[in-house]
C-alpha cells in the first residue's frame, strides 16, 4: 500500500507557498504521493503546477477538485496543462461535491449528480486522451478540438460513496478516493463494488485511496477532542453521514487514526487488508506542543512508506 499525505481536509491548508512548501517536504521524507483537496482559497490545480516545478517524483493529486466549478472542457484543460508541467506524476481527483455546498455557496443546482458526473468523465475522456470531443448530453454539450501536439494520460479517480457513483468509478474512471470512510465499510462495500464493476468491463483493478485523519499521541482523550473539533463537521453531510452509519459509528472523529507508532501502524495496515492501495493521511496536532506533535507522526509514518 502506498503511502501519501493529504492536505485540506482540516481547513486551510496555508497559503499558497505553505502548501507548496509542504509537497516538496513530503517528497524529502519519502512520501509516494501527496493529495490535495479543493477548498475555498487557493486554486489547487495551479498550486500543483507550481509545486511540480520544485519536486520530481513525487506524485500530486486533487482529493478532490469539485466539477461544479468547472465546465468540463475547462477542466480538460487545466490538467492536461498540469501533467505537461508535473511530467506525468498529475492524477485528476474529480468529484461532484455535496448539496449544501454547491447550492449555497456557489448559488448553483445540484440535479442529477450522477448524470453530471457521468456525463462530465466522458468529455474529460475524450479531450485528455483524444484531444477532441463531440458530446451533446443530456446536462452538458462540448465540441471542441486542442491544439496539443501531444496528450498527457492523466489518471482519474472519483469521490464515490454511493453505489451508482462507485460502479461508474469502476467502468469509467481509474478508481476512487474516499474520506471517512473506515475499513470494514471498504472491506464490505467500496472495494467488492468498485472491483465487481471494473471486472465486469474487462478493466484492470482501479485503486482505492483512503483518504484519514491522524495522530500519533500518548494522550488519546485529548486526540479524539481536537479530531472532532477538525472533523467533526463532516459528519453533517448526508453522503459521509451514510459512510459512517455503514460502519457503526456516530461521529467522524472516530474515523481519525489515533494512538502510538504500534497501534496507529495496525490500523494502517487494517486498510491495505480491508482492499486499500493507497492511504492518504491528513496530519493533524495535538496537546500544546504542536509542532512536535507533528513532527513524530511525520516521522512515523515516512518510516512506513513502502513497508505495508
Amino acid at each position: 500500500m502506498k503511502i501519501g499525505l493529504f492536505i485540506g481536509g482540516a481547513g486551510s491548508a496555508g497559503t499558497l507557498q505553505e502548501q507548496i512548501s509542504q509537497i516538496v517536504e513530503a517528497e524529502k521524507a519519502g512520501f509516494d504521493s501527496l493529495w490535495a483537496a479543493h477548498i475555498m482559497d487557493v486554486d489547487v490545480m495551479t498550486m500543483l503546477s507550481m509545486a511540480a516545478e520544485q519536486t520530481t517524483h513525487i506524485e500530486i493529486g486533487t482529493a478532490v477538485t469539485p466539477t461544479f466549478l468547472r465546465h468540463p472542457i475547462a477542466m480538460a484543460q487545466q490538467a492536461l496543462t498540469v501533467q505537461k508541467v508535473a511530467n506525468g506524476r498529475f492524477t485528476l481527483g474529480l468529484g461532484v461535491n455535496h448539496k449544501p455546498v454547491v447550492e449555497g455557496r456557489l448559488g448553483m443546482k445540484f440535479h442529477r449528480p450522477w448524470r453530471h458526473m457521468f456525463e462530465y468523465l466522458n468529455i474529460v475522456h475524450s479531450l485528455t486522451r483524444e484531444g477532441k470531443v463531440d458530446y451533446e448530453g443530456e446536462i452538458f454539450s462540448a465540441n471542441t478540438q486542442f491544439t496539443m501536439s501531444s496528450l498527457s494520460e492523466i489518471p482519474v479517480l472519483l469521490a464515490a460513496l454511493g453505489p451508482r457513483m462507485l460502479k461508474t468509478a469502476g467502468e469509467l474512471a481509474d478508481g476512487t478516493i474516499t474520506w471517512m470512510t473506515g475499513t470494514e465499510t471498504l472491506r464490505r462495500y467500496v472495494v467488492p463494488t468498485i472491483n465487481e464493476a471494473a471486472h465486469e468491463e474487462g478493466r484492470k483493478k482501479p485503486r482505492v485511496v483512503a483518504a484519514v485523519p491522524l495522530s500519533i499521541t500518548d494522550d488519546p482523550d485529548s486526540a479524539f477532542e481536537q479530531a472532532d473539533k477538525y472533523f467533526g463537521r463532516y459528519g453533517q453531510l448526508p453522503s459521509y453521514r451514510a459512510m459512517l452509519e455503514k460502519e457503526g459509528v456516530e461521529s467522524s472523529a472516530e474515523m481519525a487514526l489515533i494512538g502510538n507508532e504500534k497501534e496507529v501502524e495496525t490500523m494502517l495496515k487494517d486498510y491495505s487488508y480491508a482492499g486499500a492501495t493507497d492511504i492518504a493521511v491528513q496530519i493533524f496536532p495535538t496537546g500544546q506542543e504542536a509542532d512536535s506533535s507533528l513532527k513524530r507522526s511525520m516521522a512515523f509514518l515516512s518510516g512506513l512508506v513502502g513497508k505495508i
